[in-house]
């Protein structure tokens, strides 16, 4: 199953995502969260002590552009998902896997 929660600012995405994260995993479910919003702050509601800053942030040299023969164009994964996952997800205390999405350093960065 996969799940994408999108909205506007304030309307409660995170809150609600990591409630079903949690309850998800805590029914035997294998979870992989992924924090892409400019402002992460999904390992709090996940339970992770200390926030998003324990929780290492994907560089954007893990994904490459890609166009289809048709001209679709799409990000992939420049290594296996497996290796990118070892690597840069945390753990939290209900076996919900985080990875976070790198962070806006500064101004016109994201």
């Amino acid at each position: 199953m996969r799940v994408a929660i999108a909205g506007k600012g304030g309307t409660g995405k995170t809150t609600i995502s990591g409630i079903l994260c949690r309850a998800l995993a805590r029914r035997g479910r294998s979870v992989l969260a992924v924090d892409a919003d400019s402002n992460p702050n999904l390992a709090s509601i996940l339970g992770f002590d200390g926030g998003e800053s324990g929780v290492p942030a994907l560089s954007r040299s893990l994904l490459e552009r890609v166009e289809d023969p048709d001209g679709t164009r799409r990000l992939v994964l420049t290594r296996p998902l497996d290796a990118v996952l070892e690597e840069h997800a945390a753990l939290g205390p209900d076996g919900v896997r985080l990875v976070v999405m790198e962070r806006v350093g500064h101004g016109g960065a994201g």
